[in-house]
C-alpha cells in the first residue's frame, strides 16, 4: 500500500523522509514481512499498532539498520539505506561507512533501555555525541544537560543505572537517543517492560516531545489511547502486511476490514 505524498506548507508535494518500497523480509522459511510500500513525512508521527508477530518491530529495526531486508528498498531523505552506488555508479550491498552515516538519521529507544550499566547518566547520553559526531566534551555535556532536563532527569546526571527507577532508565534512553538530534526515532514497544505504574510517566515525556512536532516518531505500541492521543497517523499490520491505516479516528472509530474490528474488540 502506498501512500501519496503529503502536501508542505505552500501546497507542494512533498518528498517522503522515510520509503518502504516491496519491502520484504523472512528468517529462514518464515516471511514475516511480505512486501510494505509505506512512506513517512518529516515531523510526522506513525503510530504502528497490530497483533504480536505482524512484523512491526521488523520494520523498526530495519530502519535502523539492524535487521537487512530480504528485498525491496528503503530509503532516508532520498538515500537508499541498504545499498549504495560503486565507482562506476552501479548498485551494491551498502557497506559499514555507508550504514553509520544512515544511523545518524535514526535514533530508536528500545524495550530494555540498553543503558551502559557502567556509566552514569551523563555519559550514558554523551557517549555518541563525543564518539560519533565528535563533540568535544564539554558541548556534549551541555547538550545532554538541556535533554535531560526536559525528561525530567537533570538531578540523577551522576547517578548510575543501577540507582535508577525502570521509568527513569527508559527516559534516559529518550534523552540518548534524542539528544544526537535524529531525522526519526523509532520507539519499539518502550512502555512493555515496564511496571504498570512508570507507564504514565514514560508515555508523558513522549507525548510533550511529541508536540515539539520537529522529531519523526515511528511509535510500534500496544498503548491504543497514546496512540489516539499522540499519533497523525495509524497503521494496523497484521501477518506481515499493511492492513489498513488512517487518522486515529479513522482506525480506532471507523474500522474498515474485519481484521481491525477483530484486533479492536479483543482489546
Amino acid at each position: 500500500m502506498r501512500q501519496r505524498n503529503k502536501p508542505d506548507s505552500k501546497g507542494e508535494a512533498a518528498e517522503p523522509l522515510v520509503e518502504y518500497r516491496g519491502v520484504t523480509k523472512s528468517f529462514g522459511e518464515l516471511e514475516v514481512i511480505k512486501g510494505v510500500d509505506l512512506q513517512m513525512h518529516a515531523g510526522e508521527k506513525l503510530a504502528f499498532i497490530g497483533p504480536s508477530g505482524s512484523g512491526k518491530t521488523t520494520l523498526g529495526r530495519m530502519l535502523m539498520t539492524l535487521e537487512r531486508p530480504t528485498s525491496g528498498t528503503l530509503t532516508i531523505d532520498g538515500t537508499s539505506i541498504w545499498q549504495m552506488k560503486d565507482s562506476r555508479g552501479k548498485w551494491k550491498a551498502a557497506n559499514e561507512s555507508h550504514l553509520r552515516a544512515i544511523r545518524e538519521k535514526v535514533g530508536m529507544v528500545f524495550q530494555h533501555f540498553n543503558l551502559f550499566p557502567h556509566l552514569t547518566v551523563e555519559r550514558n547520553v554523551t557517549l555518541a555525541l563525543t564518539s560519533v559526531l565528535g563533540l568535544t566534551r564539554e558541548e556534549a555535556s551541555a547538550r545532554a544537560q538541556s535533554m535531560l532536563e526536559k525528561v525530567g532527569l537533570l538531578d540523577k546526571l551522576y547517578n548510575y543505572p543501577s540507582q535508577l527507577s525502570g521509568g527513569q532508565k527508559q527516559r534516559v534512553a529518550i534523552a540518548r537517543a534524542l539528544v544526537m538530534r535524529p531525522k526519526v526515532v523509532v520507539f519499539d514497544e518502550v512502555t512493555s517492560a515496564l511496571d504498570p505504574e512508570l507507564v504514565g510517566e514514560v508515555l508523558a515525556v513522549i507525548k510533550e516531545i511529541a508536540k515539539e512536532g520537529e522529531t519523526a516518531m515511528m511509535l510500534i505500541t500496544h498503548e491504543m489511547d497514546f496512540a489516539r492521543e499522540v499519533a497523525d497517523r495509524v497503521i494496523f499490520g497484521a501477518e506481515g502486511l499493511i492492513v489498513e491505516e488512517g487518522t486515529p479516528n479513522e482506525i480506532f472509530n471507523h474500522p474498515q476490514s474485519e481484521r481491525l474490528r477483530t484486533f479492536l474488540n479483543r482489546l
